[in-house]
């Protein structure tokens, strides 16, 4: 009886580990106060992820309408969703094991106002809720009980921004018994409501004090812990701020010169004065105060000063002194060769700080969460909300030459000029910026340090990782463009990166690539002169050169690859056909260039 000796059996069966899914496609955004958590909106249903691993935590039940509004409270313990069924959902966040179960909401006030809700915010002590809605009316809210504790109307339009001023600050006891509401309205008006004299006042209330500065729709309000400075932004491009502590007779329009005699003094009793206008050169979206003893190495600012953070439509974060007006440091690259298209995509929408891990968090037009870190002033963390269509994929290995893991990073292209480079353990990721149209084809060389992409432009480019830092060496991860490979009439769709690396002094470095493009020609790269890190952020790539073009097939060329002995090309075409080629490669020695066929 003869015994078949069998090939050792391969897995029939895969389970998912893993999943990269959408994460955020648009709406708003609120993190827990610790940094921990983040509450995105996935069309008309909201996530809550884990930030430091990317896992999914739970996901909470919608109504099925467009989510207008959300807020987490300090406490971390409650969700507030307003929805474009006019209703208020409150639900209770859970812990942070990760839970495929719906969270449903423990209370539902069906029709909370009249109009849609586009602004809430939720007070420090984590028991009132503020909201705005589109009809001029702003509703302050008891979260636990459910019930309204105040009312107030008369807004010019639209309420665009809301915050509460309730000073913290431990020495001055007079003052922590009060409690205000600023809001701002497509009026371009902000108004100060005294929530501690209209108390249990569901019927209204006239405002304190009406400031008038902006000359568009303020966007942005955050107030000081002391309760001393008030500062709002803009879409006039300018920042306000305002003393919150002066009790002067305000300036009045022109429209109400010679009513003086009519207040008998009580417009004395409380009455902002604003002291600075700084000009932003940017429609402002979004702002707010850091605290006084956050820590920004290497700024000239003092901790005394009011230091303050602005975002808009540059899509960067800047972070200011409003005792000079000045830049400290901006967070972000700013493109400045981009389409009114493109421009639009990368705006910021909103920018939440968090004192916890002394980071600000830009949530941009393209559906990207970008984390910054106030004391090193770099990317942290990105989260890639929502992918589209995937075209191709690669894995990556910027660090398997130093003894880690392999495959510790995917690369993804979907139908944007925006390369996707994923983090497969944290999910943190990053953007490749280079190219001009979509990209169609990835591959990967140097065991995985290198990556080469093609796309719509005509083009290729090469990518090798960025250098890390000593000091933060797992902060600034990434990659950048060193090489460019121009040459072919259409556009490029199939790519492949030579396995076979050269040895000399170590650095596995790759010998040459093939594109093939539209125009039914393959090319030969060389890929001698190529780094494989990335070190000045400032160097163009270089152009690399083409050592021989063939027409291959009579239609579109779909796919390319390389033999492991990098001998044999074969390429796959649109008119049927698969054809295998022989590689001649000579290396170029002193004066002597490369050559191939």
């Amino acid at each position: 009886m003869t015994v078949l000796v069998g090939r050792p059996k391969l897995k029939t069966a895969f389970k998912n580990v893993r999943s990269v899914g959408p994460l955020y496609t648009s709406g708003p955004v609120a993190i827990a106060l610790d940094g921990s958590k983040i509450a995105t909106c996935v069309s008309e249903e909201i996530l809550l992820t884990e930030i430091t691993s990317g896992i999914e935590i739970c996901r909470f039940a919608s109504d099925t309408t467009t989510i207008n509004s959300l807020c987490i409270t300090p406490s971390s313990s409650h969700l507030l969703v307003f929805t474009a069924s006019l209703s208020l959902r409150i639900f209770e966040i859970p812990a942070t094991t990760p839970s495929k179960k719906l969270v449903h909401p423990i209370r539902v006030i069906s029709r909370a106002h009249e109009a849609p809700v586009h602004v809430c915010k939720v007070d420090p002590t984590s028991t009132y809720l503020a909201s705005g809605s589109a009809d001029g009316v702003v509703k302050v809210w008891n979260i636990r009980s459910g019930f309204v504790t105040h009312v107030f109307k008369g807004h010019g339009g639209i309420v665009s921004a809301l915050t509460f001023d309730y000073p913290q600050d431990m020495s001055s006891v007079a003052r922590q018994q009060k409690m205000r509401l600023i809001t701002g309205s497509v009026d371009t008006r902000l108004r100060i409501f005294d929530l501690t004299t209209t108390s249990n006042s569901a019927s209204g209330g006239k405002p304190e004090a009406v400031l008038e500065g902006h000359h568009s729709v303020p966007r942005g309000l955050d107030v000081s812990l002391d309760g001393q400075w008030l500062v709002s932004g803009g879409r006039d491009s300018v920042v306000l701020i305002w003393d919150l502590s002066s009790n002067q007779a305000p300036l009045k329009p022109p429209s109400e010169k010679g009513k003086e005699g009519k207040g008998k003094g009580k417009d004395k009793a409380f009455s902002p004065t604003l002291i600075k206008t700084i000009p932003v050169l940017e429609r402002v979206e979004a702002l707010g105060i850091l605290r006084p003893d956050e820590d920004l190495t290497g700024s000239s600012s003092s901790s005394d000063a009011i230091r303050f953070y602005t975002g808009g439509e540059k899509g960067i974060v800047r972070i200011w002194d409003g005792k000079d007006g000045n830049v400290l440091f901006s967070l972000g690259k700013e493109h400045k060769k981009v389409s009114d298209d493109q421009e639009e995509q990368r705006q910021i929408v909103d920018v939440m700080y968090v004192p916890a891990t002394s980071s600000v968090v830009s949530i941009h037009a393209d559906q990207n969460i970008i984390f910054h870190s106030l004391s090193t002033q770099s990317l942290t963390r990105q989260l890639i909300g929502y992918n589209d269509e995937i075209v191709d994929t690669t894995f990556l290995s910027p660090v398997f030459s130093e003894g880690k893991e392999r495959d510790s990073h995917l690369a993804l292209a979907t139908n944007s000029s925006l390369i996707r480079i994923y983090d497969t353990r944290t999910f943190d990721a990053r953007l490749l910026d280079g190219h001009t149209d979509v990209v169609l084809a990835l591959d990967q060389g140097a065991n995985g340090r290198l990556l080469a992409s093609g796309s719509k432009d005509r083009s290729a480019r090469l990518w090798v990782p960025l250098k890390a830092k000593p000091e933060h060496p797992a902060m600034n991860w990434g990659y950048g463009c060193v090489g460019v490979c121009e040459g072919h009439a259409e556009s490029i769709g199939a790519i492949s990166v030579s396995k076979k690396v050269d040895d000399a002094g170590g650095m596995n470095h790759p010998q040459f690539m093939f594109t093939g493009s539209q125009d039914r020609t393959i090319k030969m790269w060389d890929l001698a002169g190529i780094p494989l890190a990335y070190e000045d952020n400032e160097a163009e790539p270089s152009r690399c050169k083409s050592l021989c073009t063939h027409k291959a097939h009579d239609k579109d060329i779909n796919a390319l690859d390389i033999s492991p002995n990098g001998r044999f090309l074969v390429s796959g075409s649109q008119d049927r056909t698969a054809k295998v080629f022989n590689i001649e490669y000579i290396a170029g020695s002193g004066s002597s260039a490369p050559r191939g066929e």
